[in-house]
């Protein structure tokens, strides 16, 4: 009798242990970890001032003129700490001469399209952090400028800036990184300075090439 009921417990253990081996493989092959890696969104915030308002040429692809490197370069806080340096191109506002009265060189308020296309450029992060474990200049981040618009108000001194970027890659702490980035912000000119300021948002998508193990 014990032995008989020895070798029932056995055997019900054996089949037990197979269905959780099978449950436990059927639980990996189902859970997350073993789908493609979530983006990793991080924000910066920026503020940078334009630095030239670019060259002014003809776009090939869109048969317009084109301002060809209108230039910002500022500060990034936040996720990516580091100095910011955007180029791109776009459409330039016209501007064209009136007569006042018989002032030279007088102009009117700047005749804008509702939306000006930003139709390329190029842009840097360089990230600078400081740490309990390191301090110091940490890698960066660059890429193109895919597309973007900017909506001016009616006065044409001021716009609502939206750009999508390209994450080529990277160096150092980013190497082999890819992805996209898009910023969101304002275009104005600051009273006290009179300085052109680009002030916004800038939200990482990134995915790396080669997913960790």
């Amino acid at each position: 009798m014990k032995t008989g009921r020895l070798f029932l417990m056995a055997a019900a253990f054996v089949l037990l242990a197979g269905q959780s081996a099978g449950a436990l493989a059927q639980s990996k092959m189902e859970s997350p970890a073993f789908l493609p890696p979530e983006p990793v969104v991080t924000v910066s915030k920026v503020n940078a001032i334009e630095v030239t308002d670019g060259t002014l040429g003809y776009d090939g692809q869109t048969k317009e003129e084109t301002a060809f490197g209108y230039s910002f370069l500022g500060r990034t806080t936040g996720a990516f700490p580091g100095s910011l340096t955007l180029s791109m191109n776009c459409a330039p506002p016209q501007r064209p001469p009136v007569d006042k009265g018989g002032i030279a060189g007088a102009f009117i308020v700047p005749i804008l399209p509702p939306a000006t296309g930003i139709t390329g450029g190029l842009w840097t992060l360089p990230v600078y952090v400081t740490g309990i474990r390191s301090t110091g200049y940490a890698g960066s981040l660059y890429g193109t400028i895919a597309k973007g618009t900017m909506y001016w108000d009616k006065t044409g001194t001021i716009a609502d800036v939206f750009i999508a970027l390209n994450v080529d890659g990277g160096t150092q702490s980013w190497e082999g990184v890819r992805g996209y980035a898009t910023f969101s912000g304002t275009l104005f000119v600051d009273e006290k300075t009179q300085k052109t300021i680009l002030s916004g948002d800038l939200v990482f998508n990134a995915i790396s090439v080669s997913p960790a193990p």
